[in-house]
């Protein structure tokens, strides 16, 4: 393996520094208002999964973080319960129950969607459309490679 360049670690530290904004913000709004739903750490986890993997099931939990079926099904009923979440029937296959964010969590996030479409917004006059796609290509192959890599030398070891 290579040794890692100063701009790889220029890299690494924009990424860790930007999921440690991302937690600021949520810290902050949860905080500014108490009536607000207040998700655990590992809650947060399965909402951001859940919103990002569309058609998402509780197996896909229990591969996802490394799981036994009954801690995902146990976390999986206290956010029921909680309204974070719903589940549905899959219409394409009646055995599976996809999990979706509940109407209540969708309208909550609409302060934090805020907050992201304003300020991607401020910043789109600095760069072009074509380099802020290109910026978002670069973060999502980066994070889901993170994840195939994890994932891989899991089953290795």
């Amino acid at each position: 393996m290579e040794p890692v360049s100063d701009s790889d670690l220029d890299f690494r530290q924009t990424l860790f520094a930007s999921y440690a904004n991302i937690a600021i913000m949520e810290m902050k709004l949860f905080n500014a208002n108490s009536s607000r739903l207040r998700p655990s750490h590992k809650e947060t986890l399965y909402l951001y999964t859940i919103w990002s993997k569309n058609g998402c099931t509780a197996s896909d939990l229990v591969e996802l973080f490394d799981s036994s079926k009954a801690l995902v099904s146990q976390t999986i009923l206290s956010m029921e319960e909680k309204g974070y979440i719903v589940r549905e029937k899959d219409p394409k296959d009646k055995r599976r129950q996809i999990i979706r964010l509940s109407p209540q969590r969708l309208e909550e996030s609409k302060v934090e969607m805020g907050i992201i479409e304003r300020s991607i917004r401020q910043i789109s006059g600095d760069y072009s459309k074509e380099e802020i796609d290109k910026a978002s290509e670069i973060m999502l192959r980066l994070t889901e490679t993170m994840v195939n890599v994890t994932m891989n030398d899991a089953k290795k070891h």
